[in-house]
């Protein structure tokens, strides 16, 4: 009987290692405010658990345009899921107007 309950014990601590290993990815986009660029969205793929410091880090960090120059992200506005609205207006607008 206590084996039993060993083992079972032992199986449920390994499915949530096994859970926690395993965090659901998700698509998000985020409206920034970019040098030398300006306001313009970006995408990104995220674990579900980690998208707040994710996005906190964002600040200070550097992309490149689809010409290949060095584009800085001064601060971020806003992030949400890929298929939600952004609360902005002036966000909405531009992602209105970036290609995916």
């Amino acid at each position: 009987m206590n084996k039993t309950i060993a083992y079972l014990l032992f199986a449920f601590s390994l499915s949530s290692v096994a859970q926690v290993a395993h965090a659901a990815k998700q698509d998000y986009k985020c409206f920034v405010d970019s040098l030398p660029k300006g306001e313009r969205v970006v995408f990104y793929r995220w674990d579900e658990n980690e998208v707040q410091l994710k996005i906190a880090r964002l600040p200070g960090t550097q992309l490149q345009d689809s010409n290949g120059k060095r584009v800085y992200i001064k601060s971020v506005e806003e992030c949400v899921p890929l298929n939600t609205t952004f609360s902005s207006p002036k966000a909405q607008s531009v992602d209105k107007q970036t290609l995916r």
